[in-house]
């Protein structure tokens, strides 16, 4: 049952269950970041920051056995890797191929980010290319219930209450932690083609919305085909127009010649 529990809570234990052994003076930084390029796909990084207080007190975040859950998931680990202060910063990454599997990614992380929503709605040419597209992202960022939404009632009954429910009783997230998320979509509107926004996760029991639309037109390089294409459909029409002339000057010439044979 712990190995089904690991799966199910891989990004959520790794990223931010070591809140659950903090002492009052113990600090963790948590900063996630999205990037999505022009054609939907991208990258979700989150970068995790231990004080020398929180490895003092948890050994076990400067070693990478908390980190298995997660590299079968998909996600790749740049760290843990010692800091001049005494702390340790772990970098973690996930590619993503579409809107979904961004939703996808950003919900398994859990709290102080949930209920997220993702869409691309594209617009095409008569060819099925993508001329256009719409891009949004939704969620909700806080801590409804403190240290408890990092855990669930799965783990709780597997463990016996609350991990670490006596060291945490009295302090608050917001004393110990902070979570930032940043997101980078493609917008025509904006320099590089690229607009940044970023949000604080409130960790007092309150919550706050995180919204953001962005649009793109997406450029279609002309290749050899999409030339030799338009220069058969010049052709073609061409070949329409002069096929009407001649098909109405032979109609004409056959009305005099008619004509022609009457009056004679």
């Amino acid at each position: 049952m712990m190995g089904a529990v690991h799966l199910l809570k891989s990004a959520r234990l790794l990223l931010l269950a070591p809140l659950v052994l903090v002492l009052a003076a113990c600090q963790l930084d948590v900063d996630i970041a999205v990037s999505m390029s022009a054609n939907g796909s991208g990258s979700v990084s989150v970068r995790v920051v231990a004080d020398e207080e929180l490895v003092e007190a948890a050994p076990s975040i400067a070693s990478r056995v908390l980190v298995d859950d997660l590299l079968e998931a998909g996600w790749l680990a740049d760290g843990p890797s010692p800091l001049d202060d005494g702390g340790v910063v772990m970098t973690l990454t996930h590619n993503f191929a579409n809107a979904d599997e961004l939703a996808d990614i950003l919900n398994s992380i859990g709290s102080p980010i949930r209920d997220v929503s993702v869409q691309r709605d594209l617009t095409r040419d008569a060819a099925d290319r993508v001329l256009a597209a719409d891009n949004s992202v939704t969620a909700t960022l806080g801590l409804a219930d403190g240290f408890n939404d990092f855990s669930d009632t799965e783990l709780n009954a597997l463990l016996g209450g609350m991990p670490f429910e006596d060291l945490l009783r009295g302090r608050s997230p917001a004393d110990v932690m902070t979570v930032d998320i940043s997101i980078a979509l493609p917008d025509s509107s904006a320099d590089g083609e690229e607009r940044i926004e970023v949000w604080s996760a409130p960790l007092d029991g309150t919550s706050t919305s995180l919204e953001m639309t962005t649009s793109q037109t997406t450029d279609n390089p002309t290749t050899l085909m999409s030339r030799i294409s338009t220069a058969l459909g010049f052709l073609l029409i061409g070949w329409i127009a002069a096929s009407g002339i001649f098909i109405t000057w032979v109609v004409i010439a056959r009305r005099r010649r008619a004509l022609s044979h009457r009056d004679g």
